[in-house]
């Protein structure tokens, strides 16, 4: 009964992971040049920007709410990973 819609996440589920490891990669890049440059990890500015941008590109305005707790979860998980990676290098 299930299986047809459970099937579409599961594709959905994997194009997420694909772009999360895309997503992931940029961060090191961003962290790299905020290292280099000796700029702070969190831009709050940036990050608020971020969110209010990704809202606009919403076809159903109701998960404004939602898009903005998803994204403010992604952008910790970054400066997390950000963080973790900026240790690593200062380590070598």
């Amino acid at each position: 009964m299930l299986e047809k819609q459970r099937n579409e996440i599961d594709r959905i589920d994997r194009e997420i992971v694909k772009l999360f490891e895309q997503r992931t990669n940029t961060v090191e890049e961003v962290a790299e040049i905020k290292l280099a440059n000796g700029k702070e990890i969190l831009d709050a500015g940036r990050e608020a920007a971020v969110i209010e941008k990704v809202q606009s590109y919403l076809e159903n305005p109701a998960l404004k709410d939602e898009l903005a707790d998803l994204y403010t979860q992604i952008m910790r998980i970054s400066r997390g990973h950000q963080q973790a990676w900026m240790a690593k290098q200062e380590e070598k």
